[in-house]
Protein backbone atom coordinates (compact mmCIF):
# COMPACT_ATOMS: atom_id res chain seq x y z
CA UNK A 1 0.00 0.00 0.00
CA UNK A 2 1.73 3.28 -1.36
CA UNK A 3 -0.18 5.33 0.76
CA UNK A 4 2.13 8.94 -0.30
CA UNK A 5 1.42 8.12 -3.70
CA UNK A 6 -0.57 11.19 -5.48
CA UNK A 7 -3.00 8.07 -6.06
CA UNK A 8 -3.87 8.03 -2.66
CA UNK A 9 -4.54 11.94 -2.34
CA UNK A 10 -8.13 12.89 -0.27
CA UNK A 11 -10.15 15.36 -1.98
CA UNK A 12 -11.46 18.03 0.12
CA UNK A 13 -14.38 16.37 1.77
CA UNK A 14 -12.17 13.44 2.21
CA UNK A 15 -10.00 14.96 4.06
CA UNK A 16 -12.50 17.62 6.61
CA UNK A 17 -13.76 13.53 7.52
CA UNK A 18 -9.92 12.70 8.20
CA UNK A 19 -9.63 16.42 9.78
CA UNK A 20 -12.79 15.71 11.87
CA UNK A 21 -11.91 11.91 12.81
CA UNK A 22 -8.75 13.31 14.28
CA UNK A 23 -10.40 16.07 16.35
CA UNK A 24 -13.16 13.44 17.68
CA UNK A 25 -9.81 11.83 19.00
CA UNK A 26 -8.02 15.05 20.06
CA UNK A 27 -5.33 14.06 17.53
CA UNK A 28 -4.66 11.46 20.20
CA UNK A 29 -4.54 13.72 22.92
CA UNK A 30 -0.65 14.93 22.75
CA UNK A 31 0.70 16.69 26.38
CA UNK A 32 -0.06 19.92 25.78
CA UNK A 33 -3.33 19.70 24.02
CA UNK A 34 -5.76 20.45 26.74
CA UNK A 35 -9.70 20.30 26.92
CA UNK A 36 -9.72 24.39 26.38
CA UNK A 37 -7.43 24.31 23.38
CA UNK A 38 -9.10 20.97 21.69
CA UNK A 39 -12.63 23.06 22.00
CA UNK A 40 -11.40 25.67 20.58
CA UNK A 41 -11.14 23.71 17.63
CA UNK A 42 -13.53 21.24 17.41
CA UNK A 43 -16.41 23.07 18.23
CA UNK A 44 -16.24 25.37 15.07
CA UNK A 45 -15.54 22.22 13.63
CA UNK A 46 -18.54 20.71 14.67
CA UNK A 47 -20.52 23.58 14.19
CA UNK A 48 -19.44 24.16 10.45
CA UNK A 49 -20.66 20.70 10.44
CA UNK A 50 -23.89 21.40 11.08
CA UNK A 51 -24.43 24.23 9.01
CA UNK A 52 -23.08 21.83 6.06
CA UNK A 53 -25.72 18.79 6.60
CA UNK A 54 -28.66 21.50 7.70
CA UNK A 55 -30.10 21.57 4.33
CA UNK A 56 -30.26 17.65 4.01
CA UNK A 57 -30.90 16.58 7.30
CA UNK A 58 -34.84 15.94 6.86
CA UNK A 59 -34.25 14.48 3.01
CA UNK A 60 -31.57 12.03 2.46
CA UNK A 61 -30.08 11.80 -1.06
CA UNK A 62 -30.97 9.01 -1.53
CA UNK A 63 -33.13 6.43 0.19
CA UNK A 64 -30.76 4.60 3.04
CA UNK A 65 -31.91 2.36 6.17
CA UNK A 66 -29.52 4.56 8.55
CA UNK A 67 -30.83 8.22 8.68
CA UNK A 68 -33.64 7.96 10.09
CA UNK A 69 -32.50 6.09 12.82
CA UNK A 70 -29.96 8.58 13.46
CA UNK A 71 -32.46 11.26 13.19
CA UNK A 72 -34.39 9.78 15.89
CA UNK A 73 -30.74 9.58 17.90
CA UNK A 74 -30.56 13.30 17.40
CA UNK A 75 -33.66 13.99 19.04
CA UNK A 76 -33.48 11.87 21.78
CA UNK A 77 -30.32 13.78 23.12
CA UNK A 78 -32.55 17.11 23.23
CA UNK A 79 -35.69 14.90 25.20
CA UNK A 80 -32.84 13.46 27.27
CA UNK A 81 -31.49 17.45 28.04
CA UNK A 82 -34.78 18.54 28.77
CA UNK A 83 -35.64 15.64 31.43
CA UNK A 84 -32.05 16.46 33.12
CA UNK A 85 -33.47 20.10 33.43
CA UNK A 86 -36.59 18.73 34.69
CA UNK A 87 -35.51 15.89 37.45
CA UNK A 88 -32.00 17.13 38.14
CA UNK A 89 -31.68 21.14 37.47
CA UNK A 90 -29.06 20.57 35.01
CA UNK A 91 -29.42 23.65 32.63
CA UNK A 92 -30.29 22.40 28.84
CA UNK A 93 -27.54 24.26 27.97
CA UNK A 94 -24.47 23.16 30.12
CA UNK A 95 -26.29 19.10 29.44
CA UNK A 96 -26.19 19.81 25.38
CA UNK A 97 -22.96 21.45 25.58
CA UNK A 98 -21.79 18.27 27.47
CA UNK A 99 -23.60 16.18 24.38
CA UNK A 100 -21.64 18.04 21.99
CA UNK A 101 -19.50 14.74 21.00
CA UNK A 102 -22.53 12.77 20.28
CA UNK A 103 -24.04 15.61 17.38
CA UNK A 104 -20.93 13.76 15.61
CA UNK A 105 -23.51 11.93 14.02
CA UNK A 106 -24.38 14.26 11.75
CA UNK A 107 -20.76 13.19 10.14
CA UNK A 108 -23.01 10.55 8.61
CA UNK A 109 -25.08 13.29 6.73
CA UNK A 110 -21.80 14.81 5.46
CA UNK A 111 -21.12 11.55 3.90
CA UNK A 112 -23.80 11.33 2.20
CA UNK A 113 -24.34 14.61 0.68
CA UNK A 114 -20.71 14.24 -0.25
CA UNK A 115 -21.08 10.77 -2.07
CA UNK A 116 -17.65 9.73 -1.14
CA UNK A 117 -16.72 6.77 -3.16
CA UNK A 118 -15.80 3.24 -1.55
CA UNK A 119 -11.90 4.03 -2.60
CA UNK A 120 -11.74 7.63 -1.56
CA UNK A 121 -13.49 6.24 2.35
CA UNK A 122 -10.71 3.72 2.34
CA UNK A 123 -8.33 5.74 1.42
CA UNK A 124 -8.82 8.44 4.39
CA UNK A 125 -9.23 5.06 6.51
CA UNK A 126 -6.07 4.18 5.44
CA UNK A 127 -4.39 7.56 6.17
CA UNK A 128 -6.01 7.52 9.49
CA UNK A 129 -4.78 4.12 9.98
CA UNK A 130 -1.29 5.26 9.67
CA UNK A 131 -1.46 8.13 11.51
CA UNK A 132 -2.55 6.23 14.68
CA UNK A 133 0.24 3.65 14.46
CA UNK A 134 3.08 6.10 14.02
CA UNK A 135 1.59 7.79 17.20
CA UNK A 136 0.94 4.46 19.03
CA UNK A 137 4.53 3.16 18.20
CA UNK A 138 6.17 6.28 18.98
CA UNK A 139 4.56 6.87 22.40
CA UNK A 140 5.30 2.77 23.25
CA UNK A 141 9.13 3.65 21.99
CA UNK A 142 9.37 6.34 24.52
CA UNK A 143 7.72 4.94 27.42
CA UNK A 144 7.38 5.46 30.02
CA UNK A 145 8.33 9.03 29.02
CA UNK A 146 5.22 9.93 27.96
CA UNK A 147 4.17 12.55 24.54
CA UNK A 148 0.20 11.26 24.98
CA UNK A 149 -2.22 11.84 27.40
CA UNK A 150 -4.29 8.54 27.06
CA UNK A 151 -7.62 7.89 27.66
CA UNK A 152 -8.17 6.21 31.45
CA UNK A 153 -4.98 7.00 32.82
CA UNK A 154 -5.01 11.48 32.69
CA UNK A 155 -3.32 12.32 36.14
CA UNK A 156 -1.78 9.26 36.45
CA UNK A 157 1.40 7.16 35.30
CA UNK A 158 1.19 5.14 32.56
CA UNK A 159 -0.07 1.48 33.80
CA UNK A 160 3.16 -1.61 33.43
CA UNK A 161 0.96 -4.10 35.10
CA UNK A 162 0.65 -5.69 32.19
CA UNK A 163 4.24 -6.51 31.15
CA UNK A 164 4.78 -4.05 29.25
CA UNK A 165 4.05 0.01 28.81
CA UNK A 166 0.26 0.32 28.47
CA UNK A 167 -0.45 3.20 25.37
CA UNK A 168 -3.88 4.00 24.73
CA UNK A 169 -4.46 7.01 22.09
CA UNK A 170 -8.16 6.34 22.21
CA UNK A 171 -10.85 4.53 23.76
CA UNK A 172 -10.75 0.57 22.33
CA UNK A 173 -12.40 0.97 18.76
CA UNK A 174 -12.11 4.71 19.08
CA UNK A 175 -9.30 4.82 16.52
CA UNK A 176 -9.51 3.12 13.00
CA UNK A 177 -7.42 0.01 14.18
CA UNK A 178 -9.82 -2.31 14.41
CA UNK A 179 -12.18 -1.13 10.92
CA UNK A 180 -8.52 -1.66 8.90
CA UNK A 181 -8.04 -5.08 10.62
CA UNK A 182 -11.34 -6.10 9.15
CA UNK A 183 -10.92 -4.45 5.96
CA UNK A 184 -7.30 -6.34 5.19
CA UNK A 185 -8.98 -9.12 6.03
CA UNK A 186 -11.75 -8.57 3.42
CA UNK A 187 -8.74 -7.74 0.92
CA UNK A 188 -6.67 -10.85 1.59
CA UNK A 189 -9.39 -12.99 1.05
CA UNK A 190 -10.75 -10.92 -2.44
CA UNK A 191 -7.29 -9.55 -3.85
CA UNK A 192 -4.46 -11.35 -5.48
CA UNK A 193 -1.56 -9.81 -4.21
CA UNK A 194 -1.88 -12.09 -0.72
CA UNK A 195 1.56 -11.29 0.75
CA UNK A 196 0.57 -7.55 1.33
CA UNK A 197 -2.60 -8.15 2.83
CA UNK A 198 -1.13 -10.85 5.45
CA UNK A 199 1.60 -8.74 6.47
CA UNK A 200 -1.31 -5.84 7.04
CA UNK A 201 -3.21 -8.40 8.81
CA UNK A 202 0.15 -8.97 11.37
CA UNK A 203 0.80 -5.81 11.95
CA UNK A 204 -2.90 -4.78 13.00
CA UNK A 205 -3.39 -7.53 14.91
CA UNK A 206 0.03 -7.64 16.71
CA UNK A 207 -1.11 -3.51 17.34
CA UNK A 208 -3.99 -4.92 18.99
CA UNK A 209 -2.30 -7.34 21.03
CA UNK A 210 0.19 -4.57 21.93
CA UNK A 211 -2.67 -1.95 23.02
CA UNK A 212 -3.14 -4.93 25.81
CA UNK A 213 -6.89 -5.21 26.13
CA UNK A 214 -7.61 -8.48 27.14
CA UNK A 215 -11.37 -8.01 25.97
CA UNK A 216 -10.53 -6.74 22.53
CA UNK A 217 -7.78 -9.25 21.89
CA UNK A 218 -9.33 -12.20 21.85
CA UNK A 219 -13.08 -10.41 20.02
CA UNK A 220 -11.04 -9.22 17.16
CA UNK A 221 -8.92 -12.36 17.13
CA UNK A 222 -12.69 -14.33 17.14
CA UNK A 223 -14.77 -12.31 14.75
CA UNK A 224 -11.20 -11.75 12.42
CA UNK A 225 -10.92 -16.09 12.25
CA UNK A 226 -14.98 -16.37 11.57
CA UNK A 227 -15.01 -13.50 8.81
CA UNK A 228 -12.07 -15.20 7.24
CA UNK A 229 -13.88 -18.93 7.18
CA UNK A 230 -17.01 -17.08 5.90
CA UNK A 231 -17.69 -19.38 2.84
CA UNK A 232 -14.28 -21.22 3.31
CA UNK A 233 -13.84 -25.25 2.19
CA UNK A 234 -13.90 -27.66 5.25
CA UNK A 235 -9.97 -28.25 4.73
CA UNK A 236 -9.17 -24.42 4.84
CA UNK A 237 -11.73 -24.25 7.90
CA UNK A 238 -9.63 -27.07 9.37
CA UNK A 239 -5.97 -25.50 8.30
CA UNK A 240 -6.63 -22.07 9.81
CA UNK A 241 -7.90 -23.67 12.86
CA UNK A 242 -4.43 -25.59 13.14
CA UNK A 243 -2.78 -21.95 12.59
CA UNK A 244 -4.76 -20.41 14.67
CA UNK A 245 -4.17 -23.07 17.49
CA UNK A 246 -0.49 -22.53 17.23
CA UNK A 247 -0.24 -19.17 17.24
CA UNK A 248 -2.00 -18.94 20.45
CA UNK A 249 0.07 -21.43 21.58
CA UNK A 250 3.66 -19.43 20.38
CA UNK A 251 2.41 -16.53 20.98
CA UNK A 252 2.85 -16.41 24.59
CA UNK A 253 6.40 -18.10 24.42
CA UNK A 254 7.64 -14.85 22.33
CA UNK A 255 5.74 -12.33 24.12
CA UNK A 256 5.84 -14.02 28.06
CA UNK A 257 6.09 -10.57 29.61
CA UNK A 258 2.75 -9.19 28.28
CA UNK A 259 0.81 -12.27 28.63
CA UNK A 260 2.33 -12.93 32.29
CA UNK A 261 1.48 -9.11 32.84
CA UNK A 262 -2.54 -9.94 31.49
CA UNK A 263 -2.69 -13.01 33.63
CA UNK A 264 -1.70 -11.67 36.85
CA UNK A 265 -4.16 -8.85 36.14
CA UNK A 266 -6.94 -11.48 35.58
CA UNK A 267 -6.07 -13.60 38.51
CA UNK A 268 -5.84 -10.18 40.97
CA UNK A 269 -9.57 -9.25 39.94
CA UNK A 270 -10.80 -12.73 40.03
CA UNK A 271 -8.94 -13.26 43.68
CA UNK A 272 -10.52 -9.80 44.41
CA UNK A 273 -13.98 -11.54 43.76
CA UNK A 274 -13.41 -14.72 45.48
CA UNK A 275 -13.14 -12.24 48.64
CA UNK A 276 -16.20 -10.97 48.43
CA UNK A 277 -15.99 -7.97 46.26
CA UNK A 278 -18.05 -7.23 43.46
CA UNK A 279 -16.40 -7.19 40.10
CA UNK A 280 -15.54 -3.39 39.12
CA UNK A 281 -17.90 -2.82 35.68
CA UNK A 282 -20.15 -5.40 37.54
CA UNK A 283 -20.79 -2.71 40.33
CA UNK A 284 -21.07 0.24 38.28
CA UNK A 285 -23.73 -1.97 35.63
CA UNK A 286 -25.48 -2.01 39.05
CA UNK A 287 -24.82 1.78 40.04
CA UNK A 288 -25.89 3.28 36.53
CA UNK A 289 -28.46 0.66 35.99
CA UNK A 290 -30.51 1.08 39.20
CA UNK A 291 -29.09 4.06 41.20
CA UNK A 292 -29.07 7.60 39.41
CA UNK A 293 -32.07 7.66 37.94
CA UNK A 294 -34.31 9.79 39.85
CA UNK A 295 -37.98 9.30 38.36
CA UNK A 296 -39.67 6.97 35.24
CA UNK A 297 -38.92 9.94 32.80
CA UNK A 298 -34.77 9.17 33.44
CA UNK A 299 -35.51 5.15 32.96
CA UNK A 300 -37.42 5.94 29.38
CA UNK A 301 -35.41 9.48 27.94
CA UNK A 302 -32.26 9.47 29.98
CA UNK A 303 -30.60 11.52 32.26
CA UNK A 304 -28.32 13.45 29.86
CA UNK A 305 -24.88 13.79 29.85
CA UNK A 306 -23.76 15.01 33.73
CA UNK A 307 -21.76 18.23 33.56
CA UNK A 308 -19.54 18.11 37.06
CA UNK A 309 -19.25 20.92 38.93
CA UNK A 310 -21.99 22.64 37.54
CA UNK A 311 -25.11 20.92 38.69
CA UNK A 312 -26.04 18.60 41.70
CA UNK A 313 -26.58 15.63 38.94
CA UNK A 314 -22.68 15.84 38.20
CA UNK A 315 -21.72 16.33 42.17
CA UNK A 316 -23.86 12.90 42.45
CA UNK A 317 -21.78 10.90 39.77
CA UNK A 318 -18.69 12.20 40.55
CA UNK A 319 -19.01 11.14 44.28
CA UNK A 320 -21.04 7.96 44.47
CA UNK A 321 -19.95 7.09 41.46
CA UNK A 322 -16.42 8.14 39.41
CA UNK A 323 -14.78 8.05 42.53
CA UNK A 324 -15.23 4.99 43.54
CA UNK A 325 -14.17 3.86 40.01
CA UNK A 326 -17.18 3.11 38.65
CA UNK A 327 -16.47 4.58 34.88
CA UNK A 328 -19.43 5.14 32.69
CA UNK A 329 -16.93 4.37 29.75
CA UNK A 330 -16.04 1.05 30.99
CA UNK A 331 -19.66 -0.09 31.04
CA UNK A 332 -21.06 0.76 27.45
CA UNK A 333 -24.52 0.08 28.06
CA UNK A 334 -24.74 1.51 31.12
CA UNK A 335 -23.99 4.31 29.72
CA UNK A 336 -26.14 4.39 27.41
CA UNK A 337 -29.04 4.02 29.41
CA UNK A 338 -27.61 6.61 32.46
CA UNK A 339 -27.33 9.17 29.25
CA UNK A 340 -30.46 8.32 27.18
CA UNK A 341 -32.47 5.93 28.61
CA UNK A 342 -34.64 3.09 27.38
CA UNK A 343 -34.76 5.01 24.38
CA UNK A 344 -30.89 5.24 23.75
CA UNK A 345 -30.65 1.57 23.93
CA UNK A 346 -33.43 1.04 21.66
CA UNK A 347 -32.15 3.22 19.40
CA UNK A 348 -28.45 1.38 18.90
CA UNK A 349 -30.37 -1.98 19.20
CA UNK A 350 -32.24 -0.98 16.02
CA UNK A 351 -29.24 0.17 14.32
CA UNK A 352 -27.53 -3.19 14.88
CA UNK A 353 -30.82 -4.98 13.55
CA UNK A 354 -30.65 -2.88 9.92
CA UNK A 355 -27.02 -3.66 9.91
CA UNK A 356 -27.58 -7.47 10.34
CA UNK A 357 -30.41 -7.32 7.86
CA UNK A 358 -28.71 -5.83 5.19
CA UNK A 359 -27.66 -7.07 1.56
CA UNK A 360 -24.53 -6.22 1.02
CA UNK A 361 -21.79 -6.89 -1.65
CA UNK A 362 -18.76 -9.16 -0.47
CA UNK A 363 -16.60 -6.47 -0.83
CA UNK A 364 -18.32 -4.35 1.59
CA UNK A 365 -18.99 -7.50 4.28
CA UNK A 366 -16.22 -6.46 6.64
CA UNK A 367 -17.77 -3.51 7.61
CA UNK A 368 -20.35 -5.95 9.28
CA UNK A 369 -17.91 -7.43 11.08
CA UNK A 370 -16.49 -4.79 12.39
CA UNK A 371 -20.04 -3.04 13.72
CA UNK A 372 -20.56 -6.19 15.40
CA UNK A 373 -16.59 -5.85 17.40
CA UNK A 374 -18.01 -2.55 18.28
CA UNK A 375 -21.46 -3.96 19.89
CA UNK A 376 -19.77 -7.09 21.46
CA UNK A 377 -16.91 -4.80 23.28
CA UNK A 378 -19.38 -2.34 24.22
CA UNK A 379 -20.32 -4.33 27.32
CA UNK A 380 -17.02 -3.84 28.49
CA UNK A 381 -15.97 -0.88 27.12
CA UNK A 382 -17.36 2.40 25.17
CA UNK A 383 -17.09 1.16 21.65
CA UNK A 384 -20.47 2.65 20.46
CA UNK A 385 -20.56 6.31 22.32
CA UNK A 386 -16.59 6.57 21.38
CA UNK A 387 -15.89 5.71 17.81
CA UNK A 388 -19.12 7.76 15.89
CA UNK A 389 -16.84 8.77 13.79
CA UNK A 390 -15.45 5.08 12.46
CA UNK A 391 -18.94 3.64 13.08
CA UNK A 392 -20.72 6.92 10.59
CA UNK A 393 -17.89 5.74 8.09
CA UNK A 394 -19.06 2.16 8.71
CA UNK A 395 -22.66 2.52 8.52
CA UNK A 396 -22.02 5.09 4.98
CA UNK A 397 -19.69 2.17 3.13
CA UNK A 398 -22.48 0.09 4.55
CA UNK A 399 -25.06 1.98 2.79
CA UNK A 400 -23.13 1.90 -0.27
CA UNK A 401 -22.60 -1.83 -0.32
CA UNK A 402 -26.06 -2.17 -0.23
CA UNK A 403 -27.02 -0.07 -3.40
CA UNK A 404 -24.39 -1.91 -5.08
CA UNK A 405 -25.50 -5.11 -4.13
CA UNK A 406 -29.24 -3.91 -5.14
CA UNK A 407 -27.66 -2.77 -8.77
CA UNK A 408 -25.99 -6.29 -9.29
CA UNK A 409 -28.93 -7.97 -8.68
CA UNK A 410 -30.69 -6.04 -11.11
CA UNK A 411 -28.03 -6.24 -13.99
CA UNK A 412 -28.36 -9.62 -13.95
CA UNK A 413 -32.08 -9.43 -14.09
CA UNK A 414 -31.56 -7.42 -17.01
CA UNK A 415 -29.06 -10.05 -18.50
CA UNK A 416 -31.61 -13.06 -17.85
CA UNK A 417 -34.23 -11.42 -19.48
CA UNK A 418 -32.63 -10.63 -22.48
CA UNK A 419 -31.07 -14.56 -22.38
Amino acid sequence: MEIFSRHNKLSSAGAFVLFFCLLYVRLFRPLGFTDDIWKLFFYPVLLYLMGAVASGFFNSRYKDVFSNPIRLFIGIIFLSSMVCMMTWGQSIIDTLLSCLPYFSFLLYFYLLQRNLKTKEAERLLWWFTVLFIVCFYIALAVAPTRLFLGYGEIGKEIDTERGLSRIRLTLIGGGPLYLAFFLAINKYKLNGNKRKWLLLIALFFITIVLQLGRQTILISSLLGLLFYLKGSSLAKKIGAVIVLGSFIFILPILASNIFQGLQERTNKELESQQDGDDNVRLAAYKFYFNDVSRSPLNDIFGNGMFSLGKSRYGDFVDKNGRSQGLIPADVGYASIFLYFGVLGLLFFAVLLFKVMRLKVAPQYSYLKYYIYFLFIGNIAGSTLLGTIPTLCLALFMLSKGNLFYHYQRQQKSISHAKT
